[in-house]
């Protein structure tokens, strides 16, 4: 096999497998530029039946027995093998090679950046340069997954890989099985966007010193800003951790307190780009950098957010300068999200007191405080409290470790299930699925919210009492929520967002909420898992599908009786025969803003899915 050498920060001589990675993430991003109609790749084809090939492709029948015959890149014609699908889209990659023909030439497809080459023929310079940073962005993915599963088998084969616990839920405490869960699910990719793996910007010592999928503990560096500068959401500095460090414990004049604040900078920021962004801002002259370190923590699934490991109920998300699902999507805090994110957790909690159904099963984190520096990006930070005492002797799991495999072999789901359901897996999922459903339908048809609770924002809590399973929410910044709506139903709880800054959370009609329930809750936070769950109850996926149909029309029939308008749910998720579903790959990295008009690349929506709810 052929391989390539990788340095690391510990194994400057690593040598790891190219094939297995480079074809892993060919074949997801070929199954992305199908699902999402790129460049028209599906919607202008013609399906051209093996048999029907020209001579000159004839020897490439076996390949597939269906071929999308595209014939307006540029002054030839590509040919795709592909196979029927279901799941979230019509058709989907069915092998190798592609193959590029311009007259009686034949050009056989293989590798990735050869495939996205041809997709970008025809194109301006402007807009081939994307899909060439595209490619660029492919290999780092292979490389970034060839590291993190090398460092996945490293653990799996330590004899303390659990610390001496059986499974993760006999880790001490639940902070510590969080942590666990974060870093199972690290290791899976993204349900839908091909180059997840891909961290832009990190190299390989990077990757494994601030990556979840390594959790190496670090320290954070600080800055002290003048207090004119530092503008926090909350007045009062109690609310933040009592380890919040001093002035002197990072080797300055305890004096400077009165005139200054200290700021969190993460380190890969501190060593790489933080020159640059104090000399942009003009900001240089004005910060002083501290000399020593303080704080140890550790990243969490979410990369920039990291947990302080002396405080583990809080967790800190600082702005780094790395990219993550797609070239656009830069991880920065913008300081309209600081108190945005608070105000529509307020409203949360409000709608959770009111409603007996959701209410002691839904668990919200506190995210009052944080800061920004001069209304910089790149400086800032938001801190998230977990609520402790609720959560003592509980398991929390994200959504998106569900489908993790363990050190046993088993996904992370079955050991939940093994743990607290008795190894009843249809029971746990049943109370998924109920809670999941009733929650965001309330949210959506009573008080038109639709959150971005996706699979890391939404974590499951598991318990031995009652309530076995409830639901916890956090980073909710970027919502749709009807203000208009909820602003003439429910007065008292719309003044939670009086002082809103994100203009693009409020919408003025009810289309943006469906959507966004649609390509969360419906597709990222139940159908990821039916297509696995299946598996493990021995069903197939249509068995499970039906559940979840029937679970919808339950609830639906509920709220309709209570008064709630009904009738869109019902169309948009039982009745039309396409879904819509999210082009990540287009918006956030294939495509200008002002071609797909996207006010936010993670909002861009086709309609291009084959409804899975529809029964056959």
């Amino acid at each position: 096999m052929n391989a390539i050498t990788i340095g690391t920060a510990t194994d400057p001589t690593v040598e790891l497998p190219r094939m297995e990675h480079t074809q892993y993430i060919g074949t997801r991003v070929l199954d992305a530029l199908l699902r999402e109609d790129v460049r028209a790749c599906v919607s202008t084809a013609t399906l051209v039946s093996s048999t029907a090939l020209p001579e000159r492709l004839v020897k490439y029948a076996n390949v597939a027995s269906s071929w999308l015959k595209v014939m307006h890149f540029d002054a030839g014609c590509l040919w795709i093998p592909v196979a029927q699908a279901s799941f979230m889209q019509e058709w989907r990659s069915a092998g190798l090679p592609l193959v590029w023909q311009v007259g009686e030439q034949v050009t056989e497809l293989y590798a990735v950046e050869d495939i996205i080459a041809c997709f970008a023929r025809g194109l301006s310079a402007g807009a081939a340069s994307l899909f060439s940073a595209f490619a660029e962005e492919c290999k780092v993915a292979a490389t970034h997954r060839a590291l993190s599963e090398a460092e996945r088998a490293r653990w799996f084969d330590q004899p303390d890989a659990l610390q001496g616990a059986a499974t993760g839920v006999d880790l001490p405490d639940w902070h510590a099985r969080l942590l666990h869960y974060d870093r199972l699910g690290a290791f899976l990719d993204h349900p839908l966007y091909p180059t997840a793996r891909a961290k832009l910007g990190f190299d390989a010592d990077a990757l494994a010193a601030y990556g979840p999928e390594f959790q190496r503990s670090f320290q954070l560096y600080w800055l002290a800003v003048p207090r004119s500068l530092h503008h926090p959401s909350i007045a009062d500095e109690q609310g933040w951790p009592v380890r919040w460090p001093s002035f002197a414990d990072v080797g300055l004049q305890a004096a400077m307190a009165d005139t200054h604040v200290l700021v969190p900078v993460h380190p890969f920021v501190w060593e790489n780009h933080l020159d640059a962004f104090l000399i942009e801002s003009g900001l240089r002259e004005q910060v002083i950098r501290a000399p020593r370190t303080c704080l140890t923590v550790a990243p969490t699934l979410s990369v920039r957010t990291v947990v302080l490991l002396d405080a583990p109920e809080w967790h800190l998300k600082l702005p780094l300068t790395i990219r993550t699902l797609g070239a656009k999507n830069i991880r920065t805090i913008k300081p309209s999200t600081i108190r945005d994110g608070h105000s529509i957790q307020t409203l949360l909690g409000a709608i959770a007191d009111r409603e007996p159904s959701v209410n002691g099963r839904l668990l919200l984190t506190d995210e009052k405080c944080g800061a920004h520096v001069d209304n910089r990006m790149f400086l800032g930070y938001i801190l998230r409290r977990y609520p402790a005492e609720a959560l003592q002797d509980s398991t929390l799991i994200p959504v998106a470790s569900l489908l993790a495999q363990t050190p046993s072999g088993k996904l992370v789901a079955e050991e939940a299930a093994a743990q607290f359901y008795g190894g009843d897996f249809a029971a746990f999922f049943n109370d998924y699925l109920d809670l999941t459903l009733r929650l965001h339908f309330l949210l959506w048809l009573r008080y038109g919210i639709a959150l971005e609770s996706n699979q890391q924002n939404s974590v499951v809590v598991f318990s031995q009492s009652e309530p076995r399973l409830r639901l916890l929410l956090k980073d909710n910044d970027a919502a749709r929520i009807h203000l208009d709506y909820l602003g003439q139903r429910w007065p008292n709880l719309a003044s939670h967002l009086a002082q809103l800054r994100d203009q693009r959370i409020a919408v003025s009609e009810a289309l943006p909420l469906a959507q966004m329930f649609t390509t969360i809750t419906l597709q990222l936070n139940i159908a990821v898992l039916v297509e696995r769950f299946a598996t493990v109850l021995g069903q197939p996926s249509a068995a499970l599908y039906a559940t979840v149909r029937h679970r919808i029309e339950t609830v639906l029939t509920e709220l309709a009786a209570e008064g709630e308008e009904t009738a869109l749910a019902r169309r948009v998720l039982l009745d039309d025969e396409r879904l819509t579903i999210k082009y990540l790959l287009i918006a956030a990295t294939l495509a200008e803003k002002t071609e797909t008009g996207a006010a936010d690349v993670n909002k861009f929506y086709g309609r291009s899915a084959p409804n899975f709810l529809r029964p056959a």
